[in-house]
């Protein structure tokens, strides 16, 4: 487990993550512009966000027309 914090508005958040799902949500937030060790606007967090619920959104679109180009071949 490892421990994953952010100072947002002055308020420090610590959450303890797998392994795995921590160093991807450091890199993840790095790349969002979202600094680790200083004080973030939640203007930062909700960007951050939208990265993410826009990227999540493509995969499904991805998954689904995968899933109709392998019914179509069978």
């Amino acid at each position: 487990m490892k421990q994953v914090g952010l100072t947002i508005s002055g308020h420090r958040y610590n959450i303890n993550l797998e392994d795995e799902f921590a160093d991807f949500v450091y890199r993840d937030l790095e790349e969002a512009g979202v600094e680790l060790h200083k004080d973030n606007k939640p203007d930062a967090l909700l960007r951050a966000y939208l990265r993410l619920a826009k990227q999540a959104t493509s995969y499904e679109s991805e998954i689904e027309l995968l899933i109709e180009t392998l019914e179509s071949l069978s």
